[in-house]
């Protein structure tokens, strides 16, 4: 049964503010998700090709940058093969992402992170929480703290399997680039298909910000999302592949919601048991540890 489209609302950065070209905010804070023109200055380049080689044997003949873009299927930490799933994945945080990415990929990153802290804090002023609050309820991920996780995804089209079980991100922000289609998302009590926007980011909320303020009048919808099993490549369109910037508190910290008044922090206990939480519901498989990192320099010290 084919899904109906889904058009997210757009919107893209000027002078660090978030101006919108199609819907609303507070539309996209409803729907969890809305698409964030890339600007004209940030080469995404790097982050394609190493979605498309980071799964590559790195040959003897390769050194230098070029051998950085792949072999990261033995890296133990990094490299996550998905059991039940077409999906393989880097996950890394910031530390070991700086010492073991090639630097066009580090700078393409950095100015991910720095585009979701502007759609954060843009979000905590649209829903009322007063400034005070920013630092501590998202581990300071509205200036520069937090994980800084980043992701990169290849899907295998000859394991007959689903692309990525149905699941909402578990941090804050998540700027997310893909350019074939497979994504669908549940907006509006239904699935649909989330076509790609060419020179847009996918900008989703996830269950931190979604707890964060579900006491709120304004309430942020975390959107539950999926991608389909995916077919064979093509000459022209390669394997889907996709990658992710996310914010995220640091697992030895709280995980918190703001009371219905907005006068109060309430704590909801560890981050790393809603991030354990998170991933037992989502993935099912033997990665319990997927996104978590008691501090942000344990990955820089394995």
């Amino acid at each position: 049964m084919s899904l109906k489209t889904f058009c997210p609302c757009l919107a893209k950065v000027i002078n660090d503010e978030l101006n919108f070209t199609r819907g609303s905010l507070r539309k996209a804070i409803d729907d969890g998700c809305f698409a964030l023109e890339i600007p004209g200055d940030l080469d995404v380049a790097p982050g394609i090709r190493l979605a498309n080689e980071f799964h590559l044997h790195r040959a003897d003949s390769l050194s230098g940058e070029a051998a950085a873009y792949r072999g990261f299927r033995s890296r133990d930490g990094v490299y996550f093969d998905r059991d039940h799933y077409q999906t393989e994945h880097i996950l890394i945080d910031g530390p070991r992402r700086r010492a073991e990415f090639p630097g066009p990929v580090n700078a393409m990153c950095e100015r991910m992170y720095a585009i979701g802290r502007i759609v954060l804090r843009k979000v905590l002023s649209a829903t009322s929480i007063p400034p005070s609050f920013w630092h501590r309820s998202t581990d300071q991920c509205s200036a520069d703290g937090g994980v800084q996780w980043f992701a990169v995804s290849h899907y295998r089209p000859e394991r007959d399997a689903p692309g990525a079980p149905e699941h909402k991100d578990t941090g804050f922000v998540t700027v997310l680039y893909c350019e074939q289609p497979g994504l669908e998302a549940f907006v509006a009590n239904a699935w649909h298909d989330v076509p790609p926007i060419p020179g847009y980011f996918l900008i989703n909320f996830g269950g931190a910000l979604e707890a964060l303020t579900a006491r709120l009048p304004v309430r942020v919808r975390a959107v539950l999302h999926r991608v389909r099993q995916c077919g064979q490549s093509t000459a022209t369109n390669g394997n889907r592949f996709s990658f992710a910037a996310f914010l995220n508190p640091v697992a030895t910290g709280e995980a918190f919601q703001v009371s219905r008044d907005g006068c109060r922090l309430i704590s909801l206990g560890s981050v790393e048991a809603f991030l354990r939480d998170f991933n037992r519901a989502a993935w099912h498989d033997n990665y319990a540890d997927f996104g978590i990192s008691k501090r942000p320099e344990d990955s820089a010290a394995s």
